[in-house]
């Protein structure tokens, strides 16, 4: 199931990605266990929103269990999750500083969904197909 090339970097970004596709299906867990800094404070609105973007997330997830044999030939995928991680993060961060009492999301999800776009652009697997050659 995992990367089977030569290249160690490529294998240890294919463990990643099996280990973040499986740990997408946790978030529901996640926003119950930290709902202040994951869960928004309209409830009529949040719980609608939260089911939408938990549902691509586990789309984003099966994706990435998916690319875990190749991930060169799936880079698309990556480039997915760093650019609607960006965008993400900016909608999100706009509401969490104009919303009275949404401030902690700037501490909470806004900078897991920064951590995942730098990181993925950092590890990309055409980066780690170049520094190998």
């Amino acid at each position: 199931m995992l990367y089977q090339g030569d290249n160690l970097a490529m294998r240890r970004f294919s463990i990643a990605l099996v280990l973040l596709g499986l740990s997408f299906f946790a978030l529901p867990v996640v926003v119950v266990l930290l709902t202040s800094l994951f869960r928004w404070s309209n409830l009529a609105v949040n719980m609608a929103d939260e089911h939408m973007i938990v549902s691509m997330y586990y789309a984003m997830g099966i994706c990435f269990l998916m690319a875990v044999k190749d991930p060169l030939q799936h880079s698309i995928i990556i480039d997915y999750a760093i650019i609607s991680s960006i965008l993400h993060g900016m909608v999100m961060a706009y509401y969490a500083l104009t919303l009275q009492g949404e401030m902690a999301h700037i501490w909470g999800d806004v900078p897991f969904i920064y951590a995942l776009a730098i990181g993925f652009y950092i590890d990309h697997p055409r980066r780690l197909e170049r520094s190998t050659a």
